[in-house]
């Protein structure tokens, strides 16, 4: 079955250099001259504007117009030269222009191709899996990929085929790559009435933000085009990629939150703490092995872990539980049954506190900004630990079968992920819990742990609380716009402490 589409096409391959400053290449390709099928407004002008600011970024800009198949073969070759050629380096591929989608492929369309039929398009065409494969096998760190499906099909012979609008899903990711799609598999993205289409224009304004992760920087970018389409396009991520990278400048400090976090004056340790509340769940203390075999590289090796026993939230906190608390509610989306999100960890970390001082409670941190400390003994709330996190997704000691997923195999019965979740989040609770009768520990929202995000090691440990150090906090859980394999119970991501996102919040725990 032939499917047809146009698109925008954005490949970013990044290697993250652990010394100096990057080495930065960018293929730019706007097509928009074509003969013989509709000509198109602006990809040029896209070509150009992005070159523009990647330029601005400390790229290498290769900027190709009205290319031809043979030009736009060499352009990859090129850059998989450049970016071969040093390793540490990032390198950005973007495409503008028409482009086909045949069985399980995406076909870029030169300028000047004549395709009578679908028989010669493999051949007259640049396959996307082919310059995939090139950029792959440059030997950079990530490979990012983001497609902006646009366009009508261009070809007269595709009319009563059954083709359909938008892009095919990439069938093989790679691992370490990023795959964003402008909009939902399947459908089309606004061209745009102005110089640039609505994907291309809000792309452009968040590259131009300084201090951006990558990851962030797609996010919101993500945010901005469904917000200014009320939600008629709904870009999608699909992320094999675990560390941190900067297309840009890198924040050089943690930006410390102004306001100081409330502690309580040192008193007495209170003997006979409240009973948990009813929206609480003991989770008996175990051993159990953490990370896993089958995922990313910052996911091994695999490790024993004892954590002792704690109460842990029944589900992430809501939008009606912040705003109690905190007097405000910065979420996207709104609801009071809601996963609050777009909550710093430095915020989160104010939270626990006030709500402790609140209940008579001892809190648990002390500090403010970058400068946190935890007394894990205090009868407050606080964010769990990854360990505990992960145990807790996991079963803790009632899990009595390997899951995937926390709660099981499937993750459609247990998360809102970007495969259910229509682009937002869902009230609290409304999946299947796990054995321990948690909900949403996998899917709606990214959730907050204590640790700083660094690499396992492989020996027993017991209640281990992270590295010492570092510039992001501990994400788990995956979120409403990210694939399933982001939703696994052993997978691990990170934020820096100040950063918020519309998929981030947290659920609490205490002794």
């Amino acid at each position: 079955m032939m499917k047809k589409m146009g698109l925008w096409a954005v490949f970013v391959v990044l290697g993250v250099s652990l010394l100096g400053a990057q080495q930065k290449y960018a293929l730019v390709i706007g097509n928009g001259a074509y003969t013989g099928i509709t000509r198109l407004n602006n990809p040029v002008n896209d070509a150009a504007d992005i070159s523009a600011v990647l330029r601005g970024l400390g790229f290498t800009v290769d900027q190709v117009t009205n290319a031809g198949r043979v030009q736009m073969e060499e352009g990859v070759t090129r850059l998989r030269n450049r970016l071969s050629a040093a390793q540490g380096s990032y390198g950005f591929f973007y495409y503008a222009g028409h482009g086909v989608q045949s069985g399980s492929e995406n076909y870029l369309i030169p300028v000047d191709a004549n395709i009578p039929s679908e028989a010669y398009l493999r051949d007259r065409s640049v396959s996307m899996q082919a310059v995939l494969g090139e950029l792959n096998a440059a030997g950079n760190g990530l490979n990012i990929v983001v497609l902006d499906a646009c366009r009508d099909n261009p070809f007269s012979w595709s009319q009563g085929r059954g083709g359909a609008r938008g892009l095919q899903v990439v069938g093989s990711q790679p691992a370490d790559s990023i795959i964003v799609y402008a909009t939902s598999a399947g459908s089309t993205a606004a061209d745009g009435t102005g110089r640039n289409g609505l994907f291309t224009t809000h792309l452009l304004n968040n590259l131009k933000k300084p201090g951006l992760e990558v990851s962030e920087m797609f996010r919101l970018t993500g945010a901005d085009v469904r917000r200014a389409s009320g939600g008629g396009q709904i870009p999608a991520i699909y992320s094999q990629f675990f560390e941190v990278a900067y297309l840009g400048t890198r924040p050089s400090v943690v930006t410390p939150d102004p306001r100081p976090v409330p502690v309580q004056p040192v008193a007495p340790p209170v003997v006979n703490p409240q009973p948990a509340p009813a929206n609480m769940v003991r989770v008996e203390g175990g051993t159990f092995q953490m990370g896993s075999t089958n995922g990313a590289s910052d996911e091994k090796p695999v490790h024993t872990v004892t954590v002792k026993g704690f109460y842990m939230g029944k589900t992430e906190v809501t939008q009606k539980e912040w705003r109690e608390i905190m007097g405000n509610n910065p979420s996207f989306f709104k609801g009071d049954n809601l996963p609050v999100e777009q909550v710093s960890w430095n915020e989160v970390i104010e939270f626990c506190n006030r709500l402790s001082l609140k209940e008579g409670l001892t809190p648990a941190y002390r500090g403010s900004g970058n400068n946190i400390t935890c007394d894990f003994n205090a009868t407050g709330y606080r964010l769990p630990t990854e360990a505990e996190w992960e145990y807790a997704a996991k079963g803790g000691n009632q899990n009595y079968l390997t899951y995937e997923y926390s709660g099981g195999n499937s993750a459609d019965s247990v998360a809102w992920y970007d495969g259910n979740s229509g682009g937002k989040t869902h009230p609290v609770g409304t999946k299947q819990p796990n054995s321990l009768g948690l909900y949403d520990m996998s899917g709606n929202v990214w959730e907050w742990c204590w640790d700083w995000y660094g690499g396992y090691s492989s020996g027993n440990q017991t209640d281990p609380t992270g590295v010492s150090s570092g510039t992001g906090r501990v994400s788990r859980g995956g979120g409403w716009g990210y694939g399933a394999a982001s939703v696994r119970a052993a997978n691990r991501s990170n934020y820096t402490p100040s950063g918020r996102d519309l998929d981030l919040g947290f659920r609490l725990v205490r002794p």
